[in-house]
Parts: structure tokens; sequence; C-alpha cells
């Protein structure tokens, strides 16, 4: 029973190593036509990290160094299995069905920031939009949270951990986390700026993250 145990853990966490891979590459070219696709349709700035020595530029850069490392590390780890070692893995932390669990998460969050986005239409953007270029948006999702996108965004973070228990991506989740409410602080900061009262009643209203009304 434990050689058959084994066997499977061993199957799980050789397909995931072509999971994360495909996975975040994917997400990589999801983004990348996404703004593509907007900026060819609008004409305007989709990308808006901040300027330099700025929080809003510090968390963009946070998240961008973290995205190319995550990508980097699940390909690197397809082509050469032995740069687990590098990540301090933790195969035997979890059972097959919590690497499972996590690859679920992952697709879930994944699939509901896509549905976001297209819920957004037009109007989404990276990052904090220019004054005047944006609108507020409280229905659907935003319904429920004032920050849908970001709340999928931990849950595919948390995936993403399971998934791939290690020293790596336990400091992926830990800066993503803190890297995510520092930059809700910020966008919230300019949609209070910009929208005034209206924001203020959208704010007492609806959860930061989350709660059933």
């Amino acid at each position: 029973m434990d050689l058959l145990s084994d066997t499977g853990s061993n199957l799980i966490w050789d397909f995931n190593r072509w999971f994360l891979a495909v996975f975040f590459t994917a997400v990589a070219l999801f983004y990348l036509v996404r703004i593509l696709v907007l900026k060819r349709k609008s004409n305007k700035k989709i990308t808006r990290i901040g300027k330099p020595g700025t929080t809003h530029f510090a968390t963009h850069v946070t998240f961008r160094i973290f995205r190319m490392a995550i990508w980097g590390a699940c390909a690197a780890r397809l082509i050469w299995p032995g740069f687990d070692t590098y990540l301090v893995t933790m195969p035997y932390m979890l059972p097959a069905a919590g690497l499972m669990i996590g690859n679920l998460l992952m697709l879930g969050g994944f699939t509901a920031i896509i549905a976001i986005n297209f819920y957004m239409k037009d109007d989404w953007r990276s990052g904090v939009p220019e004054p005047g270029n944006a609108r507020l948006i409280t229905n659907g999702p935003f319904r429920w949270s004032r920050n849908p996108m970001m709340l999928f965004v931990m849950m595919t973070q948390l995936g993403f951990f399971l998934a791939l228990p290690s020293l790596f991506s336990l400091t992926c989740l830990l800066v993503g986390v803190i890297a995510v409410f520092i930059q809700v602080g910020v966008e919230e900061q300019a949609l209070k700026r910009q929208f005034g009262e209206r924001y203020r009643e959208y704010r007492n209203q609806t959860p930061r993250w989350f709660a059933l009304r």
C-alpha cells in the first residue's frame, strides 16, 4: 500500500511539473494579449506602474519580478527536475490530494480572474488608471467585493503553494499577499480622490474582500 501511495504521489508531482509550466505560460499569454487588444482599441495606456520611488511603483515591480521568477522556476523544473533542490521543495508535506487541490484553486482562481476581466470589458487596467479614464464599477462581482480580482489572485497564490510546496512558493505566497494588500490600499486612495462621495458610499456598502449580502 505504501509503495502504491508513493508511486501515485510521484506521478502527481511529475504531472504538476507540466501543469505549472503550462498554467503560468497561459497566464502570461492571456495578459499580454489582453493588454495589446485593449491598447489597440482604446489607444490609451493600459499598464500604469506609478512613478519610481512610490508605493505603487514598488508593488508593481515586485509583482513583475515574482511573476517572472515563478514562470522561470516552473519552466526550469520541467526541463531539469533536479532544479527542485534549489526551490527547497517539500514533496511529502502534503498528500497527493493536497497537490491536486492546489491545482484546482489555481484553475478556479484564474478562471474567475478571466471572467472579471471580461465583465469589466474595456475598463480593465493594470494598476491605477489615469484620472478621468476610469469608471466606478459597483455591480456584478463588485457588488460582493470591492477587490474581487485581487481576492482571486491571492486564491491562485495559495493554490501555487499547495501545488508546489516549497520554500520558494511559500515566499511567493507571503510576499504576494503583502503586495496585494499594499496595492489595494493604493488603489482605494486613488478611487477616493477621483470619485469622492460616490466611492465612500460604495465602500460603506461593500466589503473590501467578500461578504454574503
